[in-house]
């Protein structure tokens, strides 16, 4: 189906309601970027934009908790009573918070995340739009975490996947260069690792000069 002037989310009459406007989003958004994105920069309504997000990061965090409550399973047959009681009492404790407030953490992720590239797109002289766009960006760029229910990968595959869609993206709906968007993607993740790193190395050091001291 061809992309019309908003993402289909946005235009639920015209996709057939709810549900399959929903799909048709999520197809274009992971299949169909370079066509999607430029209907997102189309409207500055950021409502649908955070409500599809938060539903796909969601069902995306409730799915990973149910999986984690069943890759326990097979630790049951080699435990005590007691220790069965409290693993299984921790998963489905999980499971309910990621249920009830799975949404809350995927809001949170989307408008820091957001905030924190749209920062480094002004800095890189690409932000020809506001901090909504850049934000609705984002959310419909959190389509691939989908993938992320596949155990073992699939956080890979999502991870990898949201930030080629957030590049994509970003070029398209700020009609800006690929190259800036890259840059403003990139650099925060870049520095998070360097900081990470860093601290990694100096407890490293610590530990090793704390055992070599008389």
């Amino acid at each position: 189906m061809a992309m019309g002037n908003l993402p289909p989310f946005e235009d639920r009459d015209a996709y057939g309601g709810f549900f399959p406007a929903l799909l048709q989003t999520w197809v274009g958004a992971c299949f169909r970027p370079t066509e999607f994105f430029e209907s997102v920069g189309n409207s500055q309504d950021l409502t649908p934009a955070l409500l599809f997000g938060v539903l796909v990061g969601w069902i995306s965090v409730v799915v990973r908790a149910a999986w984690s409550l069943v890759f326990q399973a097979p630790l049951v047959p080699i435990m005590r009573q007691e220790e069965i009681a409290g693993l299984l009492a921790g998963g489905v404790a999980n499971l309910v918070c990621a249920g009830l407030f799975g949404w809350l953490l995927v809001l949170l992720g989307i408008l820091i995340s957001g905030v924190i590239v749209h920062l480094f797109l002004m800095l890189f002289g690409g932000a020809n739009q506001g901090l909504t766009m850049t934000l609705r960006v984002i959310s419909y760029a959190y389509a691939p975490q989908i993938f992320a229910v596949v155990p073992f990968v699939g956080w890979c595959i999502a991870s990898i996947w949201m930030l080629v869609l957030e590049i994509i993206g970003l070029a398209a709906a700020h009609r800006t260069d690929t190259w800036r968007a890259a840059l403003a993607v990139l650099a925060p993740v870049i520095l998070c690792v360097c900081v990470v790193g860093v601290l990694y190395g100096a407890v490293i050091v610590a530990i090793l000069t704390g055992a070599h001291r008389p």
